[in-house]
């Protein structure tokens, strides 16, 4: 456990007036409220996950980077099982809230909603099927969805990105992976949109449609055979059933292509808002990947990590009485923030990827390599065919309405087609007018 001072024993469930989840992660600058938090609580803070029928349902949201590397690193002091959940276990859940359809009480069959030997059971399959992938053929496959979506744009034009590039890109490449056509891809899509929505009725909703259309998937994928990652899960040794299998397959759908569309957006938007990143980028002091790790470090797209732990016992962290069955939050985004493992200089800190946006321990993410790879195509090749601006001033931008990811909800731009030859790449980003 880590060393620290109790700040206060008061239960969870006694404090009020607390922030919401939505609020922080929506607001132009969710820093100043984890630092508002930080400097009233410390580096362990209560907040509101949800507010359904008047009812406030309350989680400790883990602000600082070392807290969160031991939530992370502890899985049988702090459960992914929302079975331990006390407000699962006491059913003190109002029905229809979203933060219900993704905890269940009975936890779904993967890894994701396990911990210990059933982890490492349902985890095998998907780390053998994404070791199995070719990333040239996934390389190439995004290339060709990245220009199949840029002609669809036009050679000239203007609009939102997130909806012309942005997420049609991390959706499709991400369920092309899967093997799935793009018109499926598509329905996932709008499906997957339903889960931020925050709509418990709505996530339900979605995640049946989902559910549906990946088992059939895999009764297809089994027969026919492919390179896809469903093709290796759906004959791996580990799974008892096509459930198990759905299951798994479900997690990158929604949870990885969510991500891959708010990182594809954050990075975008940061290259065309800020002045010096677009210098750094444009003179070649920072590659395409080193961009990607400053967003993932300053700007990260998972602001708090959508699957909450659970306390297996009563026990001290962050300076607070921590009692069995609490949930906790995990603040990616201020973690990656943390002022206890900064230096100040930005210098320091290039190509460092030891940042929290994969996690780390049992539960981390286990296709990092992937989603760079997707996140840095899709960036890449629009930079490298369109000359893209941004209208209006990026103060002004909405954020998307969620607790979980960060991105803008809108990025208008204009584009043209590029001038600059290919091998030019990353090298001429267009820059927001001042």
């Amino acid at each position: 456990m880590i060393p620290q001072t109790t700040r206060s024993t008061a239960s969870l469930e006694s404090h009020t007036g607390l922030t919401s989840l939505t609020e922080i992660t929506s607001s132009p600058d969710p820093q100043e409220h984890y630092a508002r938090l930080r400097a009233q609580w410390g580096p362990v803070a209560p907040i509101e996950i949800e507010r359904k029928d008047d009812v406030v349902i309350p989680a400790w949201l883990v602000l600082g980077h070392s807290e969160n590397c031991h939530v992370m690193r502890s899985e049988f002091d702090f459960s992914r099982n929302a079975a331990n959940w006390r407000w699962n276990a006491e059913n003190l859940l109002p029905a229809g809230t979203a933060i219900g359809t993704y905890t269940p009480a009975e936890p779904r069959p993967t890894a994701f909603y396990h911990d210990g030997d059933e982890r490492k059971r349902l985890r095998e399959p998907l780390d053998d099927a994404l070791a199995a992938l070719d990333e040239r053929v996934v390389r190439e496959r995004t290339t060709d969805m990245c220009e199949r979506v840029i002609d669809r744009m036009g050679p000239s034009g203007s609009g939102d990105l997130v909806k012309a590039y942005c997420r049609p890109i991390g959706f499709l490449a991400m369920t092309t992976t899967l093997g799935f056509d793009l018109e499926t891809g598509a329905m996932l899509m709008a499906d997957a949109a339903a889960l931020v929505s925050g709509d418990g009725d709505q996530v339900a909703q979605a995640q049946a449609n989902t559910a549906a259309i990946v088992l059939e998937h895999i009764r297809q994928r089994r027969e026919d055979g492919g390179q896809d990652l469903v093709s290796y899960l759906a004959v791996h040794k580990n799974f008892a059933h096509d459930g198990e299998i759905a299951s798994s397959a479900i997690v990158p759908v929604s949870a990885a292509a969510i991500f891959l569309t708010a990182w594809i957006t954050q990075t975008l938007h940061q290259i065309l808002a800020d002045r010096s990143l677009a210098a750094r980028v444009a003179g070649g002091r920072l590659t395409l990947d080193g961009t990607l790790d400053e967003v993932l470090w300053r700007r990260s797209p998972i602001a708090q990590s959508p699957a909450p732990r659970f306390a297996l016992t009563d026990m001290e962290l962050g300076g607070h009485r921590i009692r069995k069955g609490d949930a906790l939050v995990l603040a990616i985004a201020a973690a990656n923030r943390d002022p206890a493992v900064h230096t100040g200089d930005v210098w320091d800190e290039v190509d460092n990827r030891s940042h929290l946006s994969w996690g780390t321990g049992p539960h981390a993410c286990p296709a990092p390599r992937l989603a760079r790879l997707i996140a840095r195509t899709a960036v890449d090749q629009l930079l490298r065919h369109m000359d893209v601006q941004l209208t209006g001033s990026p103060g002004d931008l909405p954020w998307a309405s969620s607790a979980w990811v960060r991105h803008a909800e809108r990025l208008p731009v204009t584009w043209r087609a590029a001038d600059h030859g290919v091998g030019d790449a990353a090298a001429t980003p267009q820059r927001a007018p001042g």
